[in-house]
């Protein structure tokens, strides 16, 4: 090895260490794999990846870079890698086994105290976690320290606290995006719609929520009066849920202009026909970019609309022209619709589904009942076998547009926080809400009703994790129905 190429990968390390201390990692990961690439020996360089991948929650070249050094195990560096991937796995017994193995160097210690408080944290032992980020605050008041430690608030449902570490994280890096965005999801659950909503565009720059721009040769307008009479085209983003959430503010804005296209999911394409005869509603194989003089996202119409505060948000009843031919069974006092999980590959799912043996210990056993069940089984690792209730209709491989035309038939709909509760209140049936202690922003702190929707009523947990209370009310709930239902 030349001293020529040592000192550049010396010269390329440090320029990476300066990109990482400022959480600029897709420019640090650049620096070290060029120094990597001069250096394949140097162990030092593959730990600061390691801290990239998992701050970037890149799991595949975690795995990648762990396979390659595998003749190294018994290296901190590698050691860390794998105390990483153990996490990532959720295998967190084995991830705080190694973290504890990797205490005795110091040079690393930061790090893995950070990870090991992560892994208490997701074993529900929050009081270890939370002395170890607190321990690291006393130490160095570190952006980095203040934003995990907002993190853990956050995770548990104490909104206040996480925005006070998030905002101190702020004071001292105002330029992490991931901690920006974190910031304004926990102002936009207090309630502080105008910095949230502002904060919000910081989820492009968020690595691991992966969301892309769509459209980006499409300029888009800084200022209402900019699109007024002009052709705009409103795509799209996140979720399904989060389409029929925000697709209120695409209503909002024909006050403005009426040359308004909105170009969504196929999923959702029949149902928001039917969202206003002057917008007009695309699949995304229909939509030709020299037609638009400006492009907006979905969810970045708030900031546009300077939406403020709740009484900001307005309502929007969608009215299906369609017959509905479907006539729910009358063998049974009620007829209710029951969803209980949604997609397992949003980041905080295990949260606000509910385990369905929950669900049939507490409301199942009501065999007066009729219950349809309208969860999809996206994971095929919790899948039950329902043959044995013989009051549970499944509905789950209908699409939502065909739920859509016959939530209308049913006594009450009954959900956690999916798509469900969503296209429920945008029909304005009436709903109830299981909602998780740590909810998420867009109910707000709210316990009883929403200002999203004027028909859902929430049922929301008191302690994390802990679903009684919810059942308790929502069986009170099921009886007075019942015995309303008898008169």
């Amino acid at each position: 090895m030349s001293v020529e190429n040592i000192n550049k990968a010396k010269s390329l390390f440090y320029e990476g260490m300066e990109y990482l201390q400022e959480n600029n990692y897709s420019n640090a990961e650049e620096k070290f794999l060029s120094a990597l690439n001069l250096l394949p020996e140097r162990l030092s360089i593959v730990g600061n990846l390691f801290t990239i991948y998992f701050n970037t929650n890149n799991k595949d070249e975690l795995k990648n870079l762990l396979n390659k050094y595998k003749n190294y195990s018994s290296e901190k560096e590698i050691l860390y890698g794998k105390a990483i991937n153990f996490y990532f796995e959720e295998n967190f017994t084995e991830s705080i086994k190694t973290c504890e193995q990797l205490l005795k160097f110091d040079e690393i210690k930061e790090a893995i105290l950070d990870l090991l408080a992560l892994n208490y944290q997701k074993k529900n032992l929050n009081l270890k976690s939370l002395k170890i980020l607190k321990t690291r605050l006393n130490k160095k008041k570190d952006s980095n320290i203040y934003y995990n430690i907002g993190n853990f608030f956050f995770e548990i449902g104490k909104i206040h606290q996480a925005f006070y570490y998030f905002n101190k994280s702020k004071n001292i890096n105002s330029g992490d995006s991931s901690n920006l965005w974190n910031l304004s999801l926990s102002a936009l659950n207090l309630g502080k719609l105008e910095l949230g909503f502002s904060l919000y565009e910081n989820r492009w720059l968020k690595k691991t929520i992966n969301l892309k721009r769509k459209f980006i040769d499409i300029q888009s307008p800084s200022k209402l009066n900019e699109i007024e009479n002009k052709k705009i085209l409103i795509s799209d983003e996140q979720g399904l849920g989060d389409t029929i959430q925000f697709s209120r503010f695409v209503v909002d804005l024909l006050k403005y202009t009426k040359k308004i296209t909105f170009v969504v999911n196929s999923k959702l394409l029949e149902l928001f026909l039917n969202l206003d005869k002057n917008i007009n509603i695309v699949d995304y194989s229909d939509v030709i970019p020299e037609d638009f003089e400006y492009h907006v996202s979905l969810c970045s119409l708030p900031k546009l609309l300077n939406i403020k505060n709740k009484n900001d948000i307005n309502f929007y009843k969608l009215s299906l022209n369609e017959k509905v031919t479907f006539k729910v069974k009358k063998n049974k006092t009620l007829n209710i619709g029951l969803c209980w999980s949604g997609n397992p590959n949003y980041p905080r799912d295990q949260f606000r589904s509910i385990n369905f043996k929950v669900v049939e210990k507490f409301i199942l056993k009501n065999k007066d009942i009729n219950f349809y069940k309208l969860s999809r089984d996206t994971n095929k690792n919790k899948l039950f076998n329902f043959d044995h209730l013989t009051n549970l209709i499944d509905f789950s491989e209908k699409n939502l547009f065909e739920i859509a035309k016959v939530l209308n038939q049913f006594d009450l709909i009954v959900s956690s926080d999916t798509s469900i509760i969503h296209l429920a209140g945008i029909l304005d049936i009436k709903s109830i809400l299981l909602l998780n202690f740590n909810s998420d922003w867009r109910w707000f702190l709210d316990t009883k009703q929403t200002i999203w929707y004027p028909s859902v009523k929430i049922i929301k947990q008191k302690k994390l994790n802990d679903w009684d209370n919810v059942f308790e009310e929502l069986q009170k709930i099921l009886e007075d129905k019942k015995k309303r239902q008898k008169v």
